[in-house]
């Protein structure tokens, strides 16, 4: 057992399989056994994407920061002027197996609504199982809602609501809608029967919970709360002022502390629809918060 005081238990697995080489298993209050999955593969079976870059210009990118730092795929400036791959648009789509993330390294926004609407419809037709992951735009997904009702069955809508508070979202999601935007969208899949979860993925504030009450009642699946990933290697700093980096980069190094994640977990862990990403798990398994 680790973590195990104060009402959080927490066990971790590993089972040797030869060669140095093993698999590792937890198992927790509210997230019985299973296979330490990370990043996208603990919600998908694989993803798909059509565009390089994404007009929201979120701070945090980890698709940015891979394809500007890692790749050299595009400069920063570039990023924020997206490029769509019309061969990808174009390609036809059969069945994959599991589910698919679409999209993944981009947004589903306005400018390329078109484009994603004929690329969904393949992957449907195909009868793929698919996630769509956005921070919502109500344009965007009224007309998925209305138009799409037959693929109810097929289709999880996962929005990212890191916090309530606009002048945080503002700063850390520039081009992004607000949190009324992002709400109103969520209450809208709800109420026309789409499969509904909200990805609380960076929480961009330590008040989870107040987040977690307003969508609660909206939800049909899972509301995921996790850390900003590799802080210092992600977060571009350029241009922010003095101000901002005490207003708003400090609080949220602060936020991703082992107090406040303990509090976090004893808080919330074991109430309905809340999973932790793996970046909370680690942290609860490796530091035994």
């Amino acid at each position: 057992p680790q973590g195990s005081g104060e009402g959080i238990l927490i066990m971790k697995i590993e089972i040797f399989k030869g060669k140095g080489k093993k698999k590792q298993f937890y198992t927790g209050l509210n997230q019985g056994m299973g296979v330490m999955k990370t990043g996208t593969k603990e919600w998908a079976k694989s993803n798909l994407n059509f565009q390089l870059g994404c007009e929201h210009g979120c701070r945090y990118c980890y698709a940015r920061e891979m394809a500007v730092n890692r790749f050299n795929r595009c400069t920063v400036e570039q990023w924020t002027q997206p490029v769509i791959d019309n061969e990808k648009v174009d390609q036809p789509r059969g069945k994959r197996k599991g589910i698919i993330m679409f999209p993944s390294t981009h947004d589903l926004t306005p400018l390329n609504m078109s484009q994603y609407l004929c690329v969904l419809r393949k992957l449907l037709d195909a009868g793929n199982k698919v996630l769509i992951v956005s921070k919502p735009h109500w344009s965007c997904i009224t007309v998925i809602c209305d138009f799409y009702t037959e693929f109810r069955d097929q289709i999880m809508f996962r929005f990212t609501i890191g916090s309530m508070n606009d002048e945080i979202l503002s700063f850390w999601e520039p081009e992004a809608p607000n949190f009324a935007e992002r709400l109103a969208c969520l209450q809208y899949a709800f109420q026309r029967g789409f499969k509904t979860s909200v990805s609380c993925e960076p929480y961009l504030d330590p008040y989870v919970v107040y987040t977690y009450t307003a969508c609660k009642g909206y939800l049909t699946d899972s509301f995921w709360i996790g850390k900003l990933k590799h802080f210092d290697r992600r977060v571009d700093l350029s241009g922010i002022s003095t101000e901002e980096i005490e207003k708003f980069v400090k609080p949220l190094k602060a936020a991703q502390g082992d107090d406040i994640v303990k509090s976090m977990y004893r808080l919330l862990d074991g109430r309905p629809f809340v999973q932790w990403k793996d970046s909370i798990r680690s942290q609860v398994l490796t530091r035994q918060v």
